[in-house]
């Protein structure tokens, strides 16, 4: 009988786990991981660089509360890839209905603690679209597919 009460107790609270993951998740939209279908950025010259040109590849993992990303680039061809370290961050995030903002802690590209990057952003099926703009300059888009 006890050991039935623990088992009924146990299968509850397993339960309740997985609902309040699932609520969290249907809350927030970006928990899971996501990979890079494409990209540009302005570079320091005006110029805008095609992540694509640069054989970029990168899979960002979030969570309720942080983000993780790695970038590598393809410095071989496509029938003989060779990755490269291109670039690597994680921190904390906030969102809200349209915009998106990462404050990296860890980072291989030199930000320093507290500077953010702002985007706005849609997600429409399994896309994420973004945008970030500085100083009303548009400076990144993105568009990353949810991978799980």
């Amino acid at each position: 009988m006890l050991n039935r009460i623990l088992i009924n107790i146990i299968a509850g609270f397993s339960l309740l786990s997985v609902m309040t993951v699932t609520a969290i998740a249907s809350e927030n939209p970006f928990i899971g991981s996501w990979q890079l279908i494409s990209g540009k950025y302005l570079d320091g010259k005006g110029q805008w660089v095609d992540y694509s040109d640069l054989k970029l590849s990168a899979i960002k993992v979030i969570s309720a509360q942080h983000f993780s990303f790695t970038t590598v680039k393809n410095t071989g061809t496509d029938a003989k890839p060779v990755s490269e370290f291109w670039a690597a961050g994680a921190g904390s995030y906030t969102f809200t209905a349209k915009d998106y903002v990462e404050y990296p802690e860890l980072n291989s590209f030199g930000v320093k603690p507290g500077v953010s990057f702002a985007f706005t952003y849609s997600i429409v099926g399994d896309k994420w679209h973004s945008e970030r703009t500085e100083e009303g300059e548009l400076k990144e888009v993105e568009v990353w597919q949810k991978l799980d």
